[in-house]
């Protein structure tokens, strides 16, 4: 038996800030100008907030393992709350520039590796910096996407390094983390910019300051990239004419909206068959096509008007049938995509959105627009095939097979003009930079916009009548079959033009972190190759499964982005398109056995960074399978099952489970048991040996641990409920993956779902337990509630619990008012009986304390009601003032009944539960705040309010 190694616990194996983490997560999705993911579209990028987190507290000791400095339990818990207090900071998207803050945490992590060097850490910032590049170990991650991990792991001061397999993943991750470095701290290079620094401000306010970090290379993407817009528009300038307006003046287009069209089966008709989702063409301004025939041409036309069409239908087409505004005939939706793939669909211009004084200006379409657009002939187009497998490409089962044929000639004319004219524009950088690897570096950004543009200026973007802009292509994991599609202008000033693509990529660059160690981006697959090669510490965030294509749906770009840049990343851009065959994914359509494959890459993979990875450090996993699982025994199957199979196989010991949710708080769907947040971070360690256990010997030390880890997590970490059986899964697999193998007294494996579920089960022994501590009326009302829930029970049934608990009957409905017992049946009281209204429950004219059911639910209404009376955290914190000394029962229950309801999935009830527990420190510090006068309320009957339920 060998000893486990002297390392220190990190922070991430003890306690997290998790609701700040969470929280500051989900608002990143608000976040848009200057972050990183406007960059390059990357599909399921983790938040910068949790990456950030995740890997400062990987490297952070917890203080409990330095007892010489922190020799009490008191010390530990201050030093574990500063270093909270210090990531609740970190993890705010304002942060992420702030310098002192980021020297602050940098200094943490230097002081943590000091420590284990023996050393004292550096003070200086930059001492700081050189001492981690030294010292610290890299931080590494094989499926580095869109660049979330690696990019934090620099912004903290530490040594990155990125790789996938894919090779538009790999060029993301090197503009973030690889090129901005190397050219950090230099001005621009273009002969507007002052070397001397940047002026921000206008008139009396303006002032100069130096060109920091990325913001000179910035400049220089703005300046190409107008000079791009200039050169394209001397080519290709006349394919794009200005709208004439009705009093003879000429306004900017900025799109032109398509329907697409088949021709009508009905001989009689036989007029091409706009397929239009809807007329209105904007919710705000109420504007609106109305089709008229032209029978002698067998053409619909349209007019824009500022009135619904005379017609009566909302749109043409829906996910079964056509109908013809001609002739009212209705076709299935297999005749069209059998028309589609027979080469008869088309596509007809139905208006014009222009730019207007301070708004839009929506006109019928004209001849000279037609005329337009017939001028477009692109001189070459991407021919690849599109994505023969799997279900990214919807459109294919209409007869798109090759990558151009997502694009109108026009389009392709604008997309192929931009791309000649990379060339061109790195030939004029290296003439005024003189460096070749400068204008590589701008060059690869300028392309970035080019996908961008392709994103939006395709014809499978959409006109947003809710908001009077064009949606790109990808608002889903896939390329959805769109109808009436919207063409951008890319010279017009309003949404999607090119410049406005350019200027998202100069804003994403200059926000980039500066004083940095360089970071390295390479292609490799995870399966076969871990390039790190200094024992790195692994943060990394794998597939999913099934889930996302990452490969089919990458192509989108890939095909733009090789022409562009192969010869400045040969390697990388050297494959036709994205590599498939070695893509750790599940795809049914893609491989014979995909579930078996992926299994055994996954865990081939696990395997090389059990072997590579830091012992010092623990590895930590993002798991965000999104597909729907199926249950059994309350535990979730397949994805969650087999990536802790996975990585208990490999030889990794879970230390803890972390639920990181990047949804809004107060969404309804509460997660049942063990089935999956946004993402859950699993924090192993290498197995040290590989001991057997019995399972006895596995449930026995279950119980002793989990109990007070969960004590832990709910008092002191101060989980949510719907974090909880995910985050105790953590203690749980501690206790099963120190052995190598549990078995049973027979000897067959106890596998991770027999742990899962015994897990379950010490959660729910939990519960009871902590329900046993509540008073008797609670623990009345809490088996009540589990057995009938808020329906009605015999009163023969109640009184024999009720002896059972030591309460009274009548004194529950008439004292308490807890429930009714009325025609010799019993009913707990629904939540909306428990309004300001209620009177304080009385004895002999006196008041009685509230029991924490009545504490629970006065509380939980003041939170959920105040639409109807309830007074928010203000009216919750005067209830637990009521309860006096008994409080905290008021939480223990709202946990339980988050449980209860969350098991019925009752998902609305689950929030309301589950939102009293996580604002429980706000109505606390309400109650101990000094009273203020209020007033008694008058006494109100059980039949005063509505007896609704839940």
């Amino acid at each position: 038996m060998t000893t486990q190694p002297p390392y220190r616990r990190k922070l991430i194996e003890v306690d997290l800030p998790l609701d700040d983490i969470n929280r500051e997560s989900a608002r990143e999705k608000s976040i848009r100008h200057g972050h990183p993911s406007t960059l390059h579209l990357w599909w399921a990028r983790r938040p910068l907030a949790a990456c950030r987190a995740v890997i400062f507290a990987s490297l952070v000791d917890d203080p409990e393992d330095c007892p010489d400095e922190f020799p009490t339990e008191e010390a530990q818990r201050a030093e574990r709350q500063r270093l909270h207090e210090l990531i609740k900071r970190l993890v705010k998207w304002e942060s992420s520039s702030d310098g002192n803050l980021l020297a602050e945490a940098r200094y943490e992590i230097a002081r943590s590796v000091a420590r284990s060097n023996g050393e004292t850490a550096p003070t200086a910032p930059d001492d700081v910096l050189d001492y981690l590049n030294r010292q610290a170990k890299p931080i590494y991650d094989p499926f580095c996407g869109g660049g979330s991990i690696p990019l934090e792991a620099q912004r903290l001061g530490l040594r990155a390094v990125g790789s996938d397999l894919n090779p538009v993943a790999v060029l993301i991750t090197k503009a973030l983390i690889e090129l901005p470095p190397k050219l950090a701290n230099q001005p621009p290079v273009n002969p507007d910019a002052d070397p001397m620094g940047l002026t921000i401000g206008k008139g009396k306010r303006a002032k100069q300051v130096l060109w920091r970090g990325a913001s000179g290379l910035a400049d220089d993407v703005r300046y190409y990239g107008r000079k791009m817009r200039e050169m394209a528009w001397e080519r290709i300038g006349h394919l794009y004419p200005k709208a004439k307006l009705p009093d003879g003046d000429e306004a900017t287009v900025i799109a032109w909206l398509w329907a697409r069209t088949v021709p009508c089966p009905n001989p009689a008709c036989g007029v091409a068959m706009p397929l239009l989702k809807t007329f209105q063409l904007s919710k705000k301004s109420k504007y609106w096509i109305n089709p008229a025939t032209d029978f002698q041409s067998r053409r619909i036309e349209f007019e824009v008007r500022n009135r619904a069409p005379d017609i009566a239908i909302d749109g043409t087409i829906n996910q079964n049938r056509v109908v013809c505004v001609a002739c009212d005939g209705i076709v299935d939706l297999s005749y069209v995509s059998e028309q589609a793939r027979s080469g008869n669909m088309g596509q007809q211009m139905t208006s014009i959105i222009a730019e207007g004084d301070k708004k839009r200006l929506y006109l019928s379409a004209t001849s000279e627009h037609f005329e337009a657009v017939a001028e477009a002939f692109p001189q070459w187009k991407p021919e690849q095939v599109a994505s023969p497998e799997g279900n990214v490409l919807r459109p294919r089962r209409y007869g798109t097979t090759h990558w151009h044929q997502l694009f109108t000639d026009r389009q392709l004319t604008a997309l192929t003009t931009l791309s000649d004219l990379i060339a061109e524009i790195r030939k004029i950088i290296e003439r005024d930079s003189g460096d070749p690897n400068y204008a590589n570096a701008v060059a690869t950004y300028l392309a970035f916009a080019i996908d961008r543009t392709a994103d939006s200026g395709c014809s499978f973007a959409r006109w947003q009548n809710s908001g009077d802009f064009v949606a790109g292509v990808f608002s889903r994991q896939r390329i959805a079959m769109v109808w009436d599609f919207a063409e951008a202008n890319p010279f017009s000033g309003s949404t999607q033009n090119w410049m406005a693509q350019v200027e998202w990529i100069a804003k994403s660059v200059e926000a980039l972190p500066n004083n940095v160690n360089a970071g390295v981006a390479i292609q490799a697959d995870a399966a076969t190759t871990i390039h790190s090669q200094s024992g790195p510490i692994i943060v990394t965030d794998p597939p999913y499964y099934d889930n996302i294509d990452y490969a089919d749906l990458s192509d989108f770009f890939y095909v733009w982005l090789r022409p562009l840049l192969r010869d400045i990343y040969p390697d990388l851009l050297a494959g036709i398109l994205t590599p498939k065959a070695e893509e750790i994914t599940a795809i049914p359509s893609r491989f014979e056995d995909p579930r078996q494959r992926f299994d055994a890459l996954m865990s081939q993979t696990l395997d090389l960074i059990r072997n590579r990875c830091s012992p010092e450090f623990p590895s930590s996993i993002f798991y965000a399978y999104k597909q729907q699982e199926q249950e059994r025994d309350g535990v979730s199957s397949t994805g969650w099952e087999t990536m802790l199979t996975a990585v208990v196989n490999a030889g990794f010991q879970v230390v803890g489970t972390w639920p990181m949710r990047t949804e809004r708080s107060g969404r309804s769907n509460a997660l049942s048991a063990n089935t999956l947040a946004s993402s859950v971070i699993l924090v192993c360690r290498p197995r040290q040996d590989n001991l057997t256990a019995s399972r006895q010997q596995f449930l026995t030390e279950l119980a002793q641990e989990l109990p007070p880890a969960l004590e832990a997590l709910t008092r002191e970490g101060h989980i949510a409920p719907v974090d909880l059986a995910q985050a105790a899964i953590g203690p749980g697999m501690k206790v099963y993956s120190k052995y190598g193998r549990v078995e049973t007294f027979s000897g067959d494996q106890v596998t991770v779902r027999d742990a899962l579920i015994a897990i379950n089960q010490a959660i729910a022994d939990y519960d009871q337990q902590e329900a046993g501590a509540l008073d008797a009326e609670t623990r009345f009302c809490v088996d009540w509630l589990q057995e009938h829930g808020h329906g009605s029970g015999s009163y023969g049934v109640a009184e024999t619990l009720a002896v059972a608990k030591n309460v009274v009957i009548d004194d529950l409905r008439d004292t308490h008012r807890l429930l009714t017992a009325e025609r010799s049946e019993v009913r707990l009281l629904p939540l909306d009986e428990y309004g300001p209204e209620r009177a304080m429950p009385r004895e002999h004219g006196q008041p009685l304390p509230l029991t924490a059911w009545e504490g629970c639910f006065r509380s939980a209404y003041h939170l959920s009601r105040e639409d109807a009376g309830g007074q928010g955290i203000a009216g919750a914190g005067r209830v637990v003032r009521q309860m006096g000394g008994d409080a905290d029962s008021v939480e223990r229950l709202a946990r339980i009944l988050y449980n209860y309801y969350d098991r019925k999935g009752d998902s609305a009830n689950a929030v309301i539960f589950n939102n009293l527990v996580t604002s429980w420190q706000d109505i606390v510090q309400q109650a101990q705040a000094p009273e203020q006068a209020e007033i008694e309320l008058p006494a109100a009957t059980p039949e005063a309010s509505p007896q609704r339920l839940l």
